[in-house]
């Protein structure tokens, strides 16, 4: 569906905060020196700005690349006096989030003349990825999907004031301390994942807040999460860069009426039964089947609502855990070297999603970033929602705060 981007763009961004001073010329050397492992010769640009982050995030997400530009673009933004933030913002068809991350370790290995060796980055082949899952899981992955398709035609569409209108909000939200460790308390004392523990919330907030707006014939709440689909390749792609991520779909009715450890309970019971590779390779089927029809709707409109109409969703998760990985080490014997204090990615919301959010975990920090269709939600909306879905996640025992 990389044709989605001759209507709108699909930007995605991994932002750091990083301790000291930034050396500019450093950073561009690093950044140019792991695109040249990719084949890319084009030297990269990296913006110095002061504009606060939610700004400068938003006008990345509504910037488009040049067909023949390279997709991927950086920027050092000044915040504070003893640390700053290294961001990139990418078109996400260009590649997922593990292929970014290796990046970013790579860039700031660079910066760091770090003595760390690294294999370099390949560019993704294609051929025989999923080789191994044979024509019986791909059968079955079809099946899952026609199944999926048949209960979520009873989902709640989203009104979108103009279908055409592709403008993208944005807004960064860090949790208070101590927020991960409840949720990871809460998500094990109900068998399930703190990934599960998200998608039920937000089930239950976008429950409230449709409420009132949803038709008997289209009462249900349908949360999609991202999912890895390198765990079910033929070959090992750790130092692969390029796009191999899907999605499974939680379907649940009227959950605003249900306790959290009830959605809980039955988000689990869905997202168990869709780790196979019969059911990831459920989202390949349904970009083959999405893409028949895209190629057969004459109109940019049609296009646009493809998928509201054909597969209508209200928000969606991206969760990603990064304690133990290299962004979680600690500062090193040397007091004078670069550390990576925070970390943090931005999600589109592109053609499935109105709503986005994407929630980082790094050692005891927990922060969000919320992308919306600005013809969707308003400002006002799109925080309301977020603040009810913090609140929620803050204190999962009691579903909110006090």
């Amino acid at each position: 569906m990389r044709q989605w981007t001759a209507l709108a763009p699909y930007n995605a961004g991994h932002v750091m905060r990083v301790s000291g001073v930034a050396d500019v010329e450093k950073w561009r050397a690093a950044l140019n020196e792991v695109l040249a492992t990719l084949g890319i010769e084009e030297r990269a640009v990296i913006q110095v700005t002061t504009l606060a982050l939610d700004t400068k995030i938003q006008q990345e997400l509504n910037l488009s690349f040049a067909p023949e530009a390279v997709p991927l673009r950086a920027f050092v933004l000044v915040d504070h006096l003893d640390s700053y933030l290294f961001g990139v913002i990418y078109d996400h068809w260009f590649a997922d989030s593990p292929s970014l991350r290796a990046l970013m370790q790579r860039v700031f290995v660079g910066y760091g003349d770090l003595a760390v060796t690294l294999p370099p980055l390949r560019v993704a082949s294609y051929r025989d990825t999923f080789q191994g899952l044979g024509l019986v899981r791909q059968f079955r992955a079809l099946s899952f999907s026609v199944r999926s398709y048949l209960r979520h035609r009873r989902a709640h569409r989203i009104h979108l004031r103009d279908p055409l209108d592709f403008g993208t909000g944005f807004f960064f939200s860090p949790f208070p301390d101590g927020a991960i460790d409840r949720i990871r308390v809460f998500a094990r004392e109900h068998g399930a994942t703190v990934n599960d523990v998200f998608i039920a919330t937000a089930a239950q907030v976008m429950g409230k807040f449709t409420a009132k707006q949803r038709k008997s014939k289209r009462d249900r709440v349908a949360i999609a999460t991202a999912v890895d689909l390198r765990p079910f390749c033929h070959e090992n792609l750790d130092d692969v860069f390029g796009f191999y991520v899907g999605y499974f779909i939680v379907v649940h009715d009227r959950p605003e009426m249900r306790s959290l450890p009830e959605l809980v309970a039955a988000t689990t019971r869905e997202t168990s039964a869709s780790k196979n590779a019969a059911r990831a390779l459920q989202f390949i089927w349904s970009l083959r089947i999405t893409r028949w029809f895209w190629d057969r709707s004459p109109r940019a409109q049609d296009k646009a609502q493809l998928f509201q109409k054909g597969l209508p969703l209200l928000a969606g998760i991206s969760n990603v855990n990064l304690t133990g990985s290299w962004a979680d080490k600690e500062k090193e014997t040397l007091p004078d070297r670069a550390t990576v204090l925070d970390y943090f990615r931005i999600s589109p919301v592109g053609p499935l999603l109105p709503l986005l959010f994407t929630l980082t975990t790094i050692r005891d920090r927990l922060s969000m970033c919320v992308t919306y269709r600005t013809t969707a939600f308003s400002q006002e909306q799109a925080k309301r929602i977020a603040t009810d879905l913090m609140e929620r996640l803050r204190c999962p025992k009691e579903g909110a705060c006090e």
